[in-house]
């Protein structure tokens, strides 16, 4: 395919106009055979697209490629390719993963493995370290001067240095950190005590006995639960929630914070100005919230129906007839909108292949593209083009009026004439 794409570049070249379906250009964007390949380059930036093999390549920011997507991805920072390959630069050092192999740099040196025979770790995963031989017969962690030591996880382990306890899961266990906390567990999940926050002002001791009883305590907040999800009832510094058949019925009282659910008729939520609330949920669903001064919106008819307003702009689509997006006056509408997802990857590769009307507002420039290039227009404050596949284009520039039949086969404008698809500068004519 690649060699198509390049073998159509070198029959049609950029000095010629369209000739649909093999080659089109629209925004100064390459197309070739329909949506299937695309190609532009300007001061910016250079892009690449081939959509029948998920592909995309963008200079930016020191360049993005993007293979059988969503599996791969390269840039500066981050490569993957789901689930054999993974590289990632974190602060100038590198961590990879081909499976079953892993290697990397930290600040404690060098590390590798081979999953699941042998392999060690360091600063990954919100420990200090990390190892295994032959998982999940035996595995280590250690984070805080705290160690805890797998024998065929997860069923037995020990724990050591700042911490001592064991664990014989489900029976059994008991983890203790001098001075801050500690817990056990019988038959679990149904028995838990423990006790955490210790060294703070607010200290929280726990009893659980699920799903009879469970209870949470506070200087700050208590929590209480009979025959879950009966009956639950939190209280902190800023709210009162009470839950009877959760989800069923819920009520929330506080300075800052009101609310009342009778699921799945109407639920109402507010948290300062954040506000949520639904109708026959999962029918009608609406949120506000605020970042700063920033105000976001979202909402959501039916599943096909959704507006959103937030950092990426205003998004609308009714699902599969067609979206809308807008920010700062610029928009896109697409028809239809089988995928009504903001990704560039779905953007760029997959978008293309299944929209048979696109409308763009880029600062004064409208841009309409029909049928994968069918029929295109482009238009700003000075000038204007319209094409027909191959056989006509018709065109205004601030220098006077033009067209082209056949893709230049026969054509004009204040510049050249065209015939036979050889261009001839009307100077040249006029001086003869």
């Amino acid at each position: 395919m690649i060699r198509i794409i390049l073998l159509l570049i070198f029959l049609f070249p950029c000095t010629l106009n369209a000739f649909w379906p093999l080659t089109w250009e629209l925004d100064g964007e390459r197309n070739f055979l329909g949506p299937l390949f695309s190609y532009k380059k300007d001061k910016e930036s250079t892009t690449l697209a081939i959509r029948p093999l998920l592909f995309s390549y963008d200079s930016q920011d020191g360049g993005t490629y993007r293979y059988l997507y969503p599996l791969g991805k390269t840039n500066q920072d981050t490569s993957y390719f789901v689930p054999f390959f993974m590289k990632k630069n974190d602060d100038n050092r590198d961590n990879t993963a081909i499976f079953p192999f892993f290697w990397g740099e930290s600040k404690k040196g060098s590390y590798f493995g081979v999953f699941p025979f042998y392999g060690r770790l360091y600063d990954r995963f919100n420990k200090d370290e990390m190892g295994f031989f032959m998982w999940p017969i035996y595995s280590y962690s250690e984070a805080n001067k705290a160690r805890k030591t797998n024998i065929l996880w997860p069923f037995f382990a020990f724990y050591s240095g700042k911490e001592e306890g064991i664990k014989m899961w489900p029976l059994f266990g008991y983890r203790n950190r001098e001075g801050e906390s500690k817990s056990s567990f019988f038959l679990w999940p149904i028995f838990f005590q423990g006790q955490k926050g210790l060294n703070t002002e607010d200290p929280v001791k726990s009893f659980f006995a699920i799903p009879f009883y469970l209870d949470a305590k506070s200087k700050k907040s208590e929590f209480k639960s009979v025959m879950w999800p009966i009956y639950t009832r939190q209280k902190t510094e800023y709210k009162t929630q009470l839950d009877l058949f959760w989800p069923i019925y819920t009520k929330i009282e506080g300075e800052d914070r009101e609310g009342i659910s009778v699921f799945p008729f109407y639920t109402y939520d507010r948290n300062e100005k954040d506000i949520k609330y639904s109708v026959l949920w999962p029918v009608y669903r609406d949120s506000v919230w605020y970042r700063g001064d920033e105000r976001y919106l979202y909402r959501w008819l039916l599943v096909i129906n959704r507006y959103i307003e937030d950092e990426k702009g205003s998004f609308f689509n009714i699902w599969p007839f067609f979206e809308y997006r807008g920010n700062k006056g610029d928009y896109n509408f697409y028809f239809p909108s089988i995928l009504p997802l903001r990704y560039e990857g779905v953007d760029v590769i997959i978008k293309p292949l299944i929209t048979l009307y696109e409308k763009k507002k880029k600062g004064d420039r409208l841009i309409t593209n029909i049928l994968y290039g069918l029929y295109t227009q482009e238009e700003d404050a000075q000038s204007w083009r319209k094409r027909f596949a191959f056989i006509f284009e018709i065109k205004k520039e601030p220098d006077g009026m033009g067209f082209e039949l056949f893709s230049g086969l026969l054509g004009m404008d204040s510049k050249v004439i065209k015939f036979l698809f050889i261009p001839i500068k009307r100077q040249d004519v006029v001086q003869e």
